[in-house]
């Protein structure tokens, strides 16, 4: 039971360490040692992407039958050589051959010129272009060097306190080993940035 007891001891000395500490300002910070809590939010950005729309379809357009009148001379009675009676100016019966031409009638009819034809047609896929918003960068926290000359972000506007390890107390420990330990960093004392 006494090693929940003591990590609960340092955690609570780390925690009063650390709000003296904030409230404590101490001159003469340490290059190096310095660290200052950066929160940033996160970025977003618009990227058009090409949605579709409506797919390509296949429709068939119908052509309807096409039809013609035409006319054409029909036979109707062969000619030739017919035998013909009459009877002269006196009353007497008179026969002779007689050349009787052929009879032709003109007959109408409807005809199919072209058949009903069934055309496929394709209608293209129809496109948008689409805007959505993206995340460009996540929104990032950690712990950078307070001094401006080695990466960190400007000069401090706050007052500058001891390092970190100083602040909470702990002998023999460096500033990424706290920052680990209390949940602030990953590892990295520069914590992706």
């Amino acid at each position: 039971m006494t090693a929940p007891v003591a990590r609960f001891t340092l955690f609570a000395t780390a925690l009063a360490g650390a709000v003296l500490s904030a409230s404590v300002a101490q001159a003469g910070c340490g290059g190096a040692e310095c660290y200052r809590y950066v929160a940033t939010p996160p970025v977003y950005g618009a990227v058009s992407e090409r949605v579709l729309v409506r797919p390509a379809e296949t429709v068939y357009r119908t052509i309807p039958p096409v039809y013609e009148t035409v006319s054409e001379q029909v036979l109707v009675a062969p000619g030739g050589r017919v035998w013909q009676t009459r009877r002269d100016a006196y009353g007497a019966l008179v026969g002779c051959w007689v050349e009787v031409p052929p009879q032709y009638s003109v007959r109408h009819r409807r005809v199919l010129v072209q058949q009903a034809q069934s055309i496929p047609e394709t209608i293209p896929a129809e496109y948008a272009s689409v805007r959505r918003r993206v995340l460009v960068e996540p929104a990032r926290r950690g712990w950078v060097p307070a001094d401006s000359g080695r990466g960190g972000y400007g000069g401090s506007i706050i007052p500058t306190i001891g390092s970190i390890p100083d602040a909470f107390g702990v002998a023999g420990a460096s500033s990424a080993d706290i920052g680990v330990g209390l949940g602030f960093s990953s590892g990295s004392i520069y914590d992706g940035y």
